[in-house]
């Protein structure tokens, strides 16, 4: 009798934790996938604006190459976005019934493993990308700054601000609601400052 209460119990909380797990990895996926994509729509925006010479960022490619180099960024990078809309971003938010200190270490552990997932693909991007126009080395780059700064920055400045905005006693409800747009503007930043 004891045993099938043991096994009841160890099957629940694997299941609640297996729940946790799901909410902080896609919250952080998506979040990272929002930077990737507004970083590579930025830079498609400014390739394009050079590219018809109303801003003069880079002066040895042709304007064909720089409106090609363009496209490419905006479609990947449009594509990004697209899935992170797609994907469930608020689940972070339903996180109901888990302690706070247990929500954290959820989207520390998942931001970690995402930000490495981002230098993986990096690492598989970057031989490919090789000989190709400024912008688009300029846009893989980027993904490994967006990993770098998921790995760093992001467990210990952004999931703990997020965090306190989630705690705040007697805070506003609106606050409550701005958890993902703080890891969003954390890393973003994070992430221009490692690009830079």
């Amino acid at each position: 009798m004891t045993d099938d209460i043991a096994r009841v119990d160890s099957r629940d909380a694997a299941k609640r934790y297996a729940i946790l797990a799901y909410g902080s990895f896609g919250t952080m996926f998506d979040v990272g996938l929002m930077v990737i994509g507004s970083l590579l729509v930025g830079l498609a925006a400014s390739v394009l604006l050079a590219g018809f010479d109303i801003v003069n960022v880079i002066q040895d490619l042709s304007t064909g190459a720089m409106l090609a180099s363009s496209l490419v960024l905006a479609v990947i990078g449009l594509f990004c976005l697209g899935v992170a809309a797609e994907g469930p971003l608020g689940r972070g938010r339903r996180l109901i019934g888990f302690k706070l200190w247990e929500v954290g270490l959820g989207r520390v552990i998942a931001v970690f493993v995402v930000g490495l997932l981002f230098l993986i693909v990096h690492g598989l991007v970057d031989d490919l990308v090789e000989g190709l126009p400024l912008p688009v080395t300029t846009g893989v780059a980027g993904i490994r700054a967006v990993g770098v700064a998921g790995m760093t920055v992001m467990p210990i400045l952004g999931v703990p601000i997020a965090l306190a905005a989630r705690w705040y006693p007697d805070g506003p409800d609106w606050l409550r609601s701005t958890e993902i747009p703080i890891m969003f503007v954390i890393w973003a930043v994070a992430t221009m400052a490692f690009v830079s």
